[in-house]
């Protein structure tokens, strides 16, 4: 299982962004290659950034996504992300909480500096790409 980062989502959602093309080959592979899941806040913290600072409607990756990845379920992994320190970055907290419980082997990230001290081994998309070939 491998749970993917917000900004994963956004590279996705947003044509304009540098990473978009790899963000997409990457999801793609959410249907059969990759057993992924994804949390309630990455979704929020997508819609939030796509619509007011793109202008972009994220709805036809978010109709794609309910195909092919799971939601994680809102309460897993939320108290061991609020038990992280004040300074930590929550999103991420709760990813790697939620990750771990739901029995992730890892995060796909663009920022794996984000989880280097996590539970989780944080790699790339390019990385786990390379691994599916």
């Amino acid at each position: 299982r491998l749970p993917f980062d917000t900004n994963i989502l956004i590279d996705a959602t947003v044509q304009s962004r540098a990473h978009y093309e790899g963000a997409n080959q990457i999801l793609v592979h959410a249907d059969g290659g990759i057993d992924g899941i994804v949390t309630p806040t990455a979704i929020a913290t997508c819609w939030s950034v796509s619509t007011a600072t793109y202008g972009v409607d994220p709805r036809p990756l978010f109709e794609y996504l309910s195909t092919v990845v799971d939601l994680l379920d809102g309460m897993i992994g939320l108290s061991d992300a609020l038990e992280a320190p004040n300074d930590a970055d929550f999103e991420d907290e709760y990813i790697a909480a939620g990750g771990v419980q739901a029995g992730a082997e890892g995060v796909v990230t663009r920022n794996p500096d984000d989880f280097r001290d996590g539970p989780l081994t944080a790699s790339p998309p390019t990385e786990v790409l390379d691994a599916l070939e």
